[in-house]
């Protein structure tokens, strides 16, 4: 085996997990994407009351319980945070919600919404770019060892 082949080899073995992981990521983030469209589309920006900051774990993490109200009644929403002092009991926080699922949160007004929206778009085309070079990588080095002379 020479240098030429090693090296086809090296890149056909590292293009397979690559691209599996590309998908891997596109799948998740188109799926983060729709709900944050859905959000952009049909969201409700109310204030949300931090009633509840419960520390866990030693690396300064904490769960946060959020209540806002929506026109079906009073809705709580759980979520895992850093501690600090941007976590205040008592004060209000605003967030935007579904109002067909209002377990679909995002934490933020409809400018930060909108904001998470376009990054998770890049966050796809990227996903995208990452599968399609490591799968063109992939066949072009099998295609090499197929021709190389050995």
């Amino acid at each position: 085996m020479n240098l030429v082949t090693g090296v086809l080899v090296c890149f056909i073995v590292a293009s397979v997990p690559a691209c599996i992981f590309g998908l891997m990521l596109i799948s998740g983030e188109r799926h983060e994407r729709k709900r944050m469209t859905g959000l952009c589309e049909s969201g409700v920006e109310v204030q949300a009351k931090l009633i509840s900051l419960v520390p866990f774990g030693k690396n300064g993490y904490a769960s946060v319980t959020y209540e806002f109200d929506t026109p079906n009644g009073t809705v709580r929403h759980n979520k895992g945070a850093n501690r600090g002092p941007a976590h205040v009991i008592g004060h209000e926080y605003p967030v935007v919600y579904d109002p067909q699922n209002t377990k679909s949160v995002h934490l933020g007004d409809m400018a930060a919404a909108r904001k998470e929206r376009k990054a998770r778009q890049s966050y796809v085309r990227g996903a995208q770019r990452l599968t399609l070079l490591s799968l063109a990588a992939g066949v072009l080095a099998t295609v090499g060892l197929i021709v190389s002379p050995s």
